[in-house]
């Protein structure tokens, strides 16, 4: 699907949600190796992966959400899929901002 995708010429990217990150993410991701395979082919096409990048754990507090993710799922996603683009959407931290 996605070297359909890229090779349509129409799809430049492809958004993530974390299940429960935001209104209507219910069925969103909710494990990141089920997704590796996607992620190495986007790599392969040069698409592009938007990320709304919050952990959705109950124990992380709501205005870490966004700081917990970029130093935990953030790295697994840059190695699960070597030269991957990440954009990271609606940041609202130094961290997030700042990362590479």
């Amino acid at each position: 699907a996605v070297e359909a995708a890229a090779a349509s010429g129409f799809i430049k990217a492809f958004k993530l949600y974390p299940a429960g990150a935001t209104t209507n993410s219910d069925s969103g991701v909710t494990d990141y190796a089920k997704i590796e395979p996607a992620l190495r082919a986007m790599a392969a096409h040069g698409l592009v992966l938007c990320v709304h990048g919050e952990v959705t754990d109950p124990a992380v507090d709501v205005f870490d959400r966004e700081r917990v993710f970029v130093r935990t799922r953030l790295p697994q996603l840059i190695s699960m899929a070597p030269g991957l683009k990440i954009v990271l959407e609606h940041l609202s931290t130094k961290e997030a901002a700042t990362s590479e």
